[in-house]
Order: C-alpha cells, then sequence, then structure tokens
C-alpha cells in the first residue's frame, strides 16, 4: 500500500507563483503544513536563462528562504501525476500520495514544438528550461558552432537572440508573421528592432518558415524554408511559443481551455484548488478577454494573490496585463496592453519620435490602454502604472508625451498613492 502524506497547502510546481503564494500564505498562516512538489533540482528564474547563456550574469538563482519560523518542504526531483480536484489528493510519481486541504497548481508552461521533417537529432533545442540552458551552452563550446537559426521572432526567440549576440554568433532569424514580436509591438516599433538586429549582425527572414532540416548523419548542416531559400547552420533554437502545462490534468475535475479556468480569486472550478502563472487562463484588464499571459509579472501577481486566498483571504486579481521588455544593442523596447486596438475600438492615438526613439501611447475613455516605447524608455513605468491602476489622464493629457513628463507633473493625490502605494514597475 502507497504512503499516504497529508499537509494543509500542497504547491504543485515551484516556481515564481509557488515562491510568492508560499510567501503570502506565511503571512497569514505560521503553522499550516506547507509542501511544494517540483520536477526540478532548484529554485531558478526563467527570465535570467538569456542572460546566463550570453555571459551577462552568472547566477540564476532567485528565491531566498520563505520567511517564517516554521520552513516550507521542498520535494525536489518529483512530480504529480494525478490529480483530484474534488476529493482533494495528488498521486507523486513515485506511487506516494498526498491529501491537502488546498492545493496551488503551478507547473507553467511548456514550448510549442512543430512536427519538422528532420528535426530527431542532435543540434535543435528549445529554450524555456534550466536543461536547455545547459544543454546549449555545453553544444555551443563543444561543436565550435558559429552560425545559428533561430525559428521565431516572438519574445522567446528575440531574448535568445540577445544571447547569442553577446556570444558573437551568427543568428539567422525566421519568422513566419510579416514582423517580428507582432504581439506586442506596431508595424514602426517592429522596425526599429529589426534595425538594431540588423546592426547586430542578425540576418532576419520574415514571411517564411523551416519546411526542414537536412543532416549528414546526426549532424544538423542547414534547413530548407518554406519559400525554398535553404540555410546552412550547425544549430537551430525552436522558439516559436509556449502552451500551459495541462495535459496532465485530464480526470482531475478542474475546468481547463487553453490553459486552467480561474476565477478573480485565483480559485478553479474546484474549490480550495487554486492556480496561478504560465498555466493559467485569466480576464485580461484592458479587453476583458480570457488569454493566457505568460509573463514574470503576472506570475508574481497571481502567487500572492492565490496564497493570500489559499489562506482565508478574499483578495481579488485585477486581470492580466501583457507587458514585455527586450533589448538589442543600444535599442531597448518595452510594450504593455493594448498596442495595436482594432479599428472600431474608438481608441485615440498618441505618438512622439524624436532621434530614433517612437513612444506610443493608446487611449480610450481618458485612460491609458496600451503602450509601446523604444530607446527612451525610463519613464515606461510611471505610464504602466496609470495603466494598471486606471487612473484617469484628463488632468494631465497635455504633458503626457512631454520630454519633462514625470511623476511631478500628475496631481498630487496620484504621486502620494505611487510612492507610498503599489510603488511602479520598471
Amino acid at each position: 500500500m502507497s504512503e499516504i502524506i497529508q499537509t494543509n497547502y500542497l504547491l504543485i510546481g515551484y516556481s515564481v507563483s509557488s515562491w510568492f503564494a508560499a510567501q503570502a500564505i506565511r503571512e497569514e498562516d505560521d503553522s499550516g503544513r506547507i509542501l511544494a512538489i517540483t520536477e526540478d533540482d532548484k529554485a531558478y528564474s526563467r527570465p535570467l536563462l538569456s542572460y546566463v547563456l550570453g555571459n551577462r550574469s552568472k547566477d540564476i538563482a532567485y528565491f531566498g528562504e520563505v520567511v517564517s519560523h516554521n520552513p516550507i518542504e521542498v520535494w525536489w526531483g518529483s512530480s504529480v501525476i494525478n490529480l483530484d480536484g474534488v476529493e482533494r489528493w495528488a498521486e507523486l510519481s513515485d506511487g506516494r500520495k498526498v491529501e491537502f486541504e488546498r492545493a496551488l497548481i503551478a507547473t507553467g508552461a511548456i514550448p510549442v514544438f512543430p512536427p519538422i521533417r528532420g528535426a530527431s537529432g542532435e543540434g535543435i533545442f528549445t529554450f524555456t528550461h534550466i536543461d536547455d540552458l545547459e544543454r546549449m551552452s555545453a553544444y555551443i563550446h563543444k561543436e565550435n558552432i558559429e552560425n545559428i537559426l533561430v525559428l521565431g521572432g516572438g519574445f522567446i526567440g528575440l531574448k535568445t537572440c540577445e544571447a547569442l549576440i553577446e556570444l558573437g554568433l551568427n543568428i539567422q532569424l525566421v519568422e513566419l508573421a510579416p514582423r517580428l514580436l507582432i504581439n506586442m509591438t506596431d508595424e514602426k516599433s517592429s522596425r526599429h528592432l529589426e534595425k538594431a538586429l540588423i546592426k547586430e549582425g542578425v540576418d532576419i527572414i520574415l514571411e517564411d518558415t523551416v519546411e526542414h532540416f537536412e543532416r549528414e548523419g546526426q549532424k544538423l548542416r542547414g534547413c530548407v524554408l518554406k519559400s525554398g531559400r535553404s540555410i546552412s547552420c550547425r544549430m537551430a533554437v525552436v522558439a516559436i511559443g509556449v502552451r500551459p502545462n495541462v495535459a496532465w490534468l485530464k480526470g482531475s475535475g478542474v475546468q481547463v481551455d487553453r490553459g486552467i479556468l480561474v476565477n478573480r480569486f485565483q480559485e478553479t472550478s474546484c474549490p480550495g484548488v487554486f492556480a496561478a502563472g504560465d498555466v493559467t487562463e485569466t480576464m485580461n484588464m484592458v479587453t476583458g478577454e480570457r488569454s493566457v499571459t505568460a509573463i514574470w509579472p503576472e506570475a508574481v501577481i497571481q502567487g500572492k494573490i492565490a496564497g493570500k486566498n489559499m489562506a482565508g483571504k478574499r483578495d481579488v486579481y485585477p486581470g492580466s496585463l501583457p507587458l514585455n521588455a527586450v533589448e538589442v544593442g543600444e535599442t531597448a523596447l518595452i510594450s504593455a496592453g493594448l498596442v495595436n486596438p482594432p479599428g472600431d475600438d474608438d481608441c485615440e492615438i498618441l505618438v512622439c519620435e524624436s532621434e530614433g526613439s517612437y513612444q506610443k501611447l493608446v487611449l480610450k475613455e481618458n485612460r491609458i490602454v496600451g503602450l509601446v516605447f523604444v530607446k527612451n524608455i525610463e519613464k515606461a513605468g510611471i505610464y504602466i502604472h496609470l495603466l494598471r491602476q486606471r487612473i484617469s489622464i484628463d488632468a494631465f493629457r497635455d504633458k503626457l508625451l512631454q520630454p519633462d513628463f514625470g511623476i511631478i507633473s500628475l496631481p498630487s493625490n496620484f504621486r502620494k498613492h505611487m510612492v507610498e502605494g503599489a510603488g511602479i514597475e520598471v
């Protein structure tokens, strides 16, 4: 008969959402048992993967100890293979069973890898996990890689390019869409990014994709695109996106669409079972539509909300905000919210362009609902705060994109809240 473990709180997955959930639980309950189950062998920061690969950082660690007289337990190198969200138990990969009072599902996302002929074999990688980092770094050095293909011009693909540029590699970037970062840029901001990549030596191929890879034995030697163009490369990174890791939840009772469906308290369809991070499908705070927003800041917020509510609070998640930033050479880009509003959305667009920089705000009903900045991004945190807090810009509309715009431009009651309250994201 398998061993049965009982716990007050079960954390399934132990990355950023779970860590902040555990901290939030301990702020409300310093005695309940918290047990975390994770396939990883250590906690680390996924956003730092590209910085470590590109030798811009040596340390991938992020998490400290949860401050408590009663530390949480983390079972490294294990996983939950079955969950019953109604009866509240989980089966582990080693056969043990965990019975819980409250659970958090934070199993993150997994890379999308389309079926491509010739993809089986060495030299082709995804880049979302610490194991990917270690394998890629070892392969680059072992095989003395000079030419590399990056398939996908979205956020992961661009972060991969950032790192490979630092290593001095010859990069060919292939993207199926007509522009890079199509979900977080408009036409002009994307062109700024393209120019920056070209300046760093990246060859960009748009509106095309890989038809098949070519090999000599097991060694990768190149690929052929749908257009018929041949590319020589000895290594490739497939970075076309991620999807929530939810397949294992079949039969759990937890309702899933693209991701796990949660309410405004981060609770799933099974009372007492919560979810947070890249595995969830939440309400977009700008559009009101459900979507998967697989980014670090939202995972932090969702983890905090879920943890508080697992411990008995009723804190409300305000909704997800798409928010990302990339940096190529001297060109930094940040975007948030609704960057490309539909033509019938009754939005107002403010744009400021000067000396290679680009700033665009999308306004609706006297509020900022989206932005994209290129180069001059130092004050982006102020605009993002105004967006998140749904603050009316009517009193300072004429100053919004002025060079001297800052916290001092805001009414005193807003300034006090930004300094003493929620703070500003950068």
